[in-house]
């Protein structure tokens, strides 16, 4: 109980300063302008409108999730520095690891709801444009893969609001989450390179960067109606959740190392 409270509190405190976020609203608006748009979009292509209203949307979801994400994630920790309220949290009993989860938790119960809302409007739009379409379950799975890329952007945007200002945060967090799609041509490069050295760097590069590009490939699969082997869908969730909880721990490790008064 003593564990829990001090989490809990931040996490709930968290997720009503998000909620009250003016630039929250502004993204999902957008979100739901865009989703609105695929109507026209998906009129382009015959026979295949639902599906193209359905794969535009879910691209959507994880845009603005991933970019809310990255916005609200970069200034969790340093906004609590720059207004020196950690100075008066950190006076009371609750560790830093307790501070650093209760933030992370909190902003990730807002986009799980904030997700959840684009997802159901979603299913609400294709609804409108054919309400005899039975809306597939597999679009559920979707957006619990899109939840978990959102969680891994929100963790990586925690770990730079640590030591970095937001500026330098939004820049390292976007590079990174572009890289993560980008893995699998960083290994074409490795094999396609003459220079052993530079070869060797990206095959590292590899190795070290998180593979978002395959959870971008199921979610495809699913909208399409191709099931992926569960073995597979079973390795990215371990992959991807592994990376957040390292993500997590080394942002711990570095507020413990921060002197506050």
């Amino acid at each position: 109980m003593k564990l829990t409270a001090p989490l809990a509190a931040i996490a709930i405190n968290t997720f009503r300063e998000t909620v009250r976020d003016r630039v929250l609203y502004a993204f999902v608006f957008f979100a739901f302008l865009v989703t609105l748009a695929g109507i026209l979009l998906g009129s382009l292509s015959v026979g295949q409108d639902l599906r193209v209203l359905e794969d535009l949307g879910l691209t959507t979801i994880a845009f603005i999730g991933g970019i809310i994400g990255i916005f609200v994630g970069t200034s969790l920790v340093y906004k609590e520095i720059d207004r020196r309220t950690i100075y008066l949290i950190l006076t009371k009993p609750v560790a830093r690891w307790q501070f650093v989860a209760g933030k992370y938790l909190g902003l990730a119960f807002c986009l799980l709801v904030v997700t959840a809302a684009m997802g159901l409007f979603l299913c609400g739009t294709i609804y409108l444009c054919s309400p005899e379409h039975v809306v597939s379950p597999l679009l559920g799975e979707s957006l619990l893969l899109i939840y978990l890329e959102i969680l891994f952007v929100v963790a990586i945007a925690t770990f730079f609001s640590t030591f970095a200002t937001p500026l330098m945060s939004v820049v390292f967090t976007i590079g990174l989450w572009v890289i993560g799609h980008m893995v699998q041509s960083l290994r074409e490069l490795a094999h396609l390179s003459r220079s052993a050295g530079v070869a060797r760097l990206f095959d590292t590069l590899y190795w070290f960067m998180p593979d978002l590009s395959r959870l971008t490939q199921i979610r495809f699969d699913l909208v399409y109606a191709r099931q992926p082997e569960p073995e597979l869908i079973f390795y990215l969730l371990s992959y991807v959740v592994a990376y957040i909880l390292l993500l997590l721990t080394l942002s711990t490790l570095v507020t413990e190392r921060r002197e506050f008064p």
